[in-house]
């Protein structure tokens, strides 16, 4: 087995979303799906618009990567 642990860190949009649906064949695609995850819980959306997230934002702070995965799980 060759699991990697993952760590929270700094991600694009795309990565993050590509390690929540991997098997997904199209990095839009992941990140539409990221999306509609995200925005199916209202209170994931509060805590990370007090972490300064906004639906433009490229790239999610390690804060905002701990924010999520709090709420989905880890990818």
């Amino acid at each position: 087995m060759n699991e990697q642990i993952f760590r929270i860190r700094p991600y694009s949009k795309r990565e993050l979303a590509g390690l929540y649906f991997p098997f997904t064949k199209n990095a839009d695609t992941a990140v539409k799906n990221l999306n509609n995850l995200m925005h199916r819980n209202p209170d994931l959306l509060a805590e990370l618009a007090e972490a300064r997230y906004t639906t433009y934002s490229r790239i999610f702070t390690p804060l905002q990567v701990r924010i999520i995965v709090r709420y989905l799980g880890e990818p």
